[in-house]
């Protein structure tokens, strides 16, 4: 059997590893910041040079490759005691003083020198050329300038800083199980849902009473039976409570860690840590006895754990990919401080994480980065200006109050794509919180925004899990409802649709997305247009406008014109984002003004004056977005216009710009395939006459009385697969017992140690030295050409011992055979190069003697080992026969020592 178990085994480990459940995330890098210096190095071309080549250069350690990142990887320094006991903010002990008085890190002044070396650069630029050589399959030979001069395989490097990120969050609250919310009229939706949530009436935000259609329209999808399954969310966050009984269904293990305390489950273990907990509930918080629901309750949840600490930007980066092949949305409900002067985002390497996330996430679908806008509107803060909610690659999503306004606290700006409930107008959000049965009634902010945006878009991947990451902004812009109608900053764009910079394009609508997003035809891949860099060195006016006899009115403009042929060059589509990157000297940063004018006069506002901003470094290479231009006509004059209208003694110059147009490639989304049907009207969600009966998805009212009610199973493909290996596994087992039974010795006659229990062990009756006793059936082995009449021989048997030494074909042998073939006989007896028998006798049946069970003999070891020996008493051999056996093997070896 043990071929069998060994199949079964192979079989059974196969199937395991063709599990997608079954391949872990990558691992993070473990980091040990307090006795370590650490540098991620930017790799641009892997064949020129290694990690381990670079480590041996540079005198450090090599760590590993940073995350899903296969460009980066990271190399340590050890600290000395020195740097271990002093304060981190000190100067290191790690460095040398330059000739300016400058303390320089070790390490970048070794990696600086390495890379301005001529000698090194040559070795990797023959390295290069000889590689590309030999990989060239092009016709014509690579000639030696193929390679740039200028190339070189080593990118930036970054020397890893601890530092916090900032929750997204107003205040913190005590929590109870049996803590309340604010009270509305009570109708039938509960019911309908089988909801028995005690905290489900005070979610207003999921279905509004006091309110009518003051909610994010969420009935209607669950009426399909639309609640987030197959969706996987990860909270990037300070933890998430595992054991909470409204999370622990639905907790997804496989895409968490803990990048704060190096652990796989990320715990809440800090008395703040309260904040992700709260996110998660929002999403999927389970149908139960506890809290409220979540908006797609049958969603998956992970947590990654980074805002309990300080972490590097390797970490972050790491967290930023986790399981990013699996998990469809993270949901960021935070970024650098909302004060209204911070100005900070991603560069480098945490840059190319986002970018690797939407190229590479979800099998090439793109993860779908959502963030929340930022607490700092009563500081005068703007979303521009934080670079995780302007970037093209993430959903920025602001907050509403539960009368559709616009609280003071949430941050505006042109790339604010839309917005959804939050707190205020002394209204909150309702959810669980840490604890096994704890919940909340309190959540608040644009950080418990973001988390009904992200559930929403679960909603629509359980609908259409096969669209890719610009496929949810453009549904987000297509089917947001403008509110708040009064407030002046609604404009409309050449294409017919409003914009706020307060609110983006106006409230997520779960319903219209989900219904829009059932025929939606995925866009194809981004392009880019870039302007060059277009020079301006110009002083920013701040003196009275003779015109209008105010400060600062005219601004200091800068035109650029694209054309059709530059457009058509880049092979470019459709608009999407609009990216322009400037850089500005000024004395006071917080009184600059930035706008943008399309050719079809569309202004994009995209900075503000910032009052707390007193920073004198002005704007280097800073990034503003926009998406107030999304699908206009890109040709023509783009005016970029500075101001400076508060103080006219700062002064500051505006020194040069780059426009930058983003957008879907040439044909590449077919709009006559599948139109994309107009948004359809709002459903309403406090009508207490609700359906007797859920139909189920695509089934009409007719299908419904055989069995609307039914949810529609889906098998995973995996589960074929596996059914299939058990089948094939069984069968297989069937086949070597039916061969072990019938011919033992075809399977297990060879390859055992030459010993006497080798015999019994391999299949047979008996063996010493080179002789094999057996029996064998009355018939003449292979003489039968009917397998069914040689199972069915008589149950008589002989004895017959085979001769393995000789494999050699003795002269004697050699003409026997050829005097038996030149007859046409064949004599059972005759000698083989492979075997001789001779038979001792024939029995009508042969007695296996059985296995005594004699307690006294158990204190005599001698006695033990002689009994499972052929002709002992625990052998299928009986004495007397094996004594025969033993007289004729004695009697062949001497008749072979006469020879």
């Amino acid at each position: 059997m043990k071929p069998v178990l060994l199949l079964l085994s192979a079989v059974a480990l196969l199937a395991a590893s063709s599990s997608p459940a079954c391949q872990a995330a990558k691992a993070p890098i473990v980091q040990d910041s307090a006795n370590h210096h650490y540098y991620a190095i930017k790799f641009n071309d892997l064949d020129a040079t290694s990690p381990l080549e670079l480590a041996q250069h540079l005198g450090v350690q090599y760590v590993g490759q940073v995350g899903e990142l296969s460009q980066y990887h990271l190399f340590s320094y050890p600290k000395t005691i020195h740097e271990k006991r002093s304060d981190p903010s000190a100067t290191s002990f790690n460095s040398t003083l330059t000739t300016d008085g400058h303390h320089q890190d070790i390490v970048l002044r070794r990696y600086e020198e390495l890379k301005q070396s001529k000698l090194f650069h040559r070795q990797l630029m023959t390295r290069k050329r000889s590689l590309s050589k030999r990989d060239n399959v092009a016709t014509t030979a690579l000639s030696e300038t193929s390679v740039a001069d200028d190339w070189h395989p080593l990118g930036p490097i970054h020397k890893q800083i601890l530092r916090k990120r900032t929750k997204r969050t107003i205040a913190i609250e005590p929590r109870d199980e049996h803590i309340h919310g604010e009270q509305q009229p009570a109708d039938g939706v509960a019911g309908h849902f089988h909801i028995v949530d005690p905290g489900f009436q005070y979610q207003w935000h999921l279905h509004n009473t006091l309110q009518p259609g003051y909610d994010i329209n969420v009935t209607g999808v669950w009426e399909q039976n639309i609640t987030g399954k197959g969706a996987i969310v990860a909270i990037i966050d300070d933890g998430l409570d595992a054991n909470s009984e409204d999370l622990a269904v639905n907790f997804y293990a496989k895409g968490s860690h803990d990048f704060n305390d190096n652990t796989d489950i990320p715990l809440p273990r800090l008395d703040d840590d309260n904040h992700g907990t709260r996110c998660a509930g929002e999403i999927a918080s389970a149908r139960n006895d506890l809290c409220g629901v979540g908006v797609a309750w049958d969603a998956k949840v992970a947590g990654i754990r980074i805002l309990s600490g300080e972490i590097t930007d390797v970490q972050e980066a790491e967290a930023l990919n986790y399981n990013f092949e699996e998990t469809q949305i993270y949901s960021c409900s935070w970024g650098p401080t909302d004060d209204g002067q911070a100005m900070d985002g991603p560069r480098g390497l945490l840059l190319d994480a986002f970018i690797n996330g939407v190229n590479n996430g979800r099998q090439g679908k793109g993860s779908i980065f959502v963030f929340a806008t930022g607490n700092g509107g009563r500081n005068g803060d703007n979303c521009n200006f934080d670079g995780y909610t302007n970037s093209r690659y993430t959903v920025s999503i602001g907050a509403i109050t539960r009368t559709n306004q616009h609280p003071v606290y949430s941050e505006a700006c042109s790339a604010q794509l839309g917005v959804t409930y939050s707190s205020g107008d002394n209204s909150w959000i309702y959810t669980c919180d840490v604890g096994k049965r704890n919940c909340f009634a309190n959540h608040s902010g644009t950080s418990a925004a973001a988390p009904i945006a992200a559930a929403v878009y679960a909603l629509v991947l359980e609908v259409r899990p096969d669209l890719n990451w610009r496929d949810i902004q453009y549904l987000t812009v297509h089917t947001s409802l403008p509110i708040d109608e009064n407030d002046s900053d609604w404009s409309e764009t050449s294409v017919g649709r409003l914009f706020n910079h307060k609110y983006g394009y106006g409230s997520l609508d779960a319903y219209s997305m989900v219904e829009y997003a059932k025929t939606w035809v995925s866009v194809g891949p981004q392009v880019t247009f870039e302007s060059p860099v277009i020079k301006v060195d110009g002083d920013i006016p701040s003196g009275d406008d003779d015109r209008s006899g105010q400060t600062g009115t005219i601004g200091l403009p800068s035109v650029y014109e694209v054309t059709e042929a530059a457009l058509k060059g880049a092979k470019f589509g459709t608009l999407e984002h609009v990216t322009v990157t400037v850089n500005i000297k000024h004395q006071y940063r917080g009184e600059v003004e930035v706008e943008l004018r399309s050719p079809d006069n569309i202004v994009s506002k995209l900075a503000v004056t910032r009052p707390a901003d007193d920073s004198t470094d002005g704007f280097v290479d800073w990034t503003f977005m926009s998406v107030k231009h999304w699908e206009e006509n890109p040709i023509g004059r783009w005016t970029l216009t500075v101001f400076d209208r508060t103080n006219p003694n700062m002064t500051g110059t505006f020194v040069d710009w780059k426009l930058g147009l983003h957008g879907e490639i040439e044909n590449g989304h077919d709009k006559t395939t599948i139109p994309a049907p107009l948004p359809p009207p709002p459903q309403p969600t406090t009508s207490a006459a609700m359906p007797e009966q859920t139909l189920a998805p695509g089934k009409g009212a007719d299908e419904s009385e055989q069995g609307g009610n039914q949810i529609k199973i889906e098998i995973s493909p995996f589960i074929y697969v596996m059914f299939a290996g058990m089948f094939v596994a069984i069968g297989a087992a069937l086949f070597l017992m039916h061969r072990q039974r019938t011919n033992p010795r075809s399977m297990f006659g060879s390859g055992l140690r030459d010993d006497e229990e080798a015999g019994q062990r391999g299949g047979l009756l008996g063996r010493r030295g080179d002789y094999e006793f057996d029996e064998l059936p009355t018939h003449d082995l292979g003489d039968s050409e009917d397998s069914d009449e040689d199972e069915d021989v008589h149950g008589d048997s002989r004895r017959i011992v085979f001769d393995r030494s000789n494999l050699g074909v003795e002269p004697e042998a050699e003409a026997k055979m050829k005097e038996s073939k030149s007859l046409g006989q064949h004599q059972r007896g005759a000698s083989s190069p492979l075997s001789s028998g001779e038979e001792i006798e024939r029995e009508s049946s042969f007695e296996v003697a059985g296995v005594e069970d004699d307690d006294e003999d158990d204190d005599d070891e001698d006695d033990d080992d002689f009994a499972d020996h052929p002709g002992g008493s625990a052998s299928k051999v009986k004495s007397d026969s094996w004594d025969e056996f033993s007289s004729l093997v004695k009697t062949k070896e001497g008749k072979q020592a006469r020879r």
